[in-house]
């Protein structure tokens, strides 16, 4: 029996809608954390830092942050309390 998936695991539907501004940060996201690692995994076979790794440790941890809160945020609804 699957386990349900929690709200923020949860894909986007009509309560949780994906933007393109989402789905950039997202993809920017996984590219961020791809240069990230292999920058500092050549840098360190290489004997030196790189900058290009640390620039994109910085993208990747702003980027991560943007996508942690979009993912966390409740969901307006548009709706009038009361």
């Amino acid at each position: 029996m699957p386990l349900p998936l929690s709200p923020a695991a949860a894909p986007a539907g009509p309560d949780r809608p994906s933007t393109p501004v989402r789905t950039a940060v997202e993809l920017l996201l996984g590219l961020s954390f791809l240069v990230t690692v292999s920058a500092a995994g050549y840098g360190a076979a290489a004997g030196h830092g790189s900058v290009v790794a640390q620039v994109a440790a910085i993208v990747f941890l702003v980027t991560a942050t943007s996508a942690l809160v979009s993912w966390f945020r409740p969901v307006e609804t548009g709706r009038a309390d009361g």
